[in-house]
């Protein structure tokens, strides 16, 4: 049996089951890894799919690094979800996952960004006091990087997902994640915006949780009007890492975008 074709019988007794056969639940990768058992979370016969185990806090993060150097050989993408209460809550949100996929992969992501920055100027404009500075700017003197191992979902013992997918950037779509909605976001735009900033930056979805994502990035900008440029990117995709966050975009910029790990919350 390959490794990596689940069972289906497992599959077709319910949308979250533990299996109990170590073949079913497929106790070795082909890397040569051992996981944990694992448990079938998701949508039986559609590209929602995914399987889950658990783990410490502090082997979560170095499960997705052997998981994701893994990747070539199984065809999963790894993905770190965080506590029960969130793993039960984030799935199965309606939409179709191919279309969320197709829509994403031919969506023009600094087009849609360009979007939302005049939905926030029109609202700026609508709602804010005329004398505010925007966007917010402010003095970073001091600041530093986040540790690039610190991932919030990896704070607490939780889950690793894996889900059948080419490229991290897939994921929300393949999910239909409706994590931002509050900021009308849809699943595509996900695919889109992180396809777009790993072509660029080589950013790797990492975590995927209630309202939180977070990336691995391996070519952050390196010099200083790049960073602010991007700053404002990542502000239009999630303004409340600014405004319920960090307060300005060059605390942004000197705190996560010249940094290797990128933190995502929408309230």
């Amino acid at each position: 049996m390959n490794l990596w074709q689940w069972p289906r019988r497992s599959r077709d007794q319910g949308r979250r089951q533990t299996s109990a056969d170590p073949a079913d639940a497929v106790a070795e990768v082909a890397a040569g890894l051992s996981v944990p058992t694992l448990s079938f979370i998701g949508t039986p016969g559609s590209a929602r799919e995914l399987w889950a185990f658990h783990a410490p806090a502090n082997h979560l993060v170095p499960w997705w690094r052997r998981l994701r150097a893994a990747h070539s050989a199984t065809g999963l993408w790894p993905v770190i979800l965080g506590s029960e209460i969130q793993l039960e809550e984030i799935w199965d949100s309606g939409g179709d996952p191919h279309e969320a996929v197709s829509a994403g992969l031919a969506m023009d992501a600094a087009a849609r960004l360009a979007e939302i920055q005049a939905d926030m100027t029109a609202e700026y404009e609508e709602w804010s006091d005329p004398g505010q500075v925007w966007p917010p700017r402010g003095d970073a003197t001091g600041m530093t990087v986040h540790d690039e191992d610190d991932f919030y979902l990896a704070k607490e013992d939780g889950w690793i997902g894996l889900i059948s997918a080419q490229h991290g950037y897939l994921v929300p779509g393949l999910l239909t994640w409706t994590g931002a909605a509050n900021h009308a976001l849809e699943p595509s735009d996900h695919v889109a915006i992180l396809k777009y900033w790993h072509e660029r930056h080589g950013a790797e979805l990492v975590t995927l949780g209630w309202d939180v994502l977070e990336l691995l990035v391996s070519q952050p900008p390196a010099d200083p009007r790049t960073a602010m440029a991007v700053a404002e990117e990542q502000w239009w995709y999630c303004p409340d890492i600014v405004d319920q966050g960090v307060q300005t975009l060059d605390a942004l910029a000197a705190i996560q975008v010249c940094g290797k790990r990128w933190f995502f919350w929408w309230d």
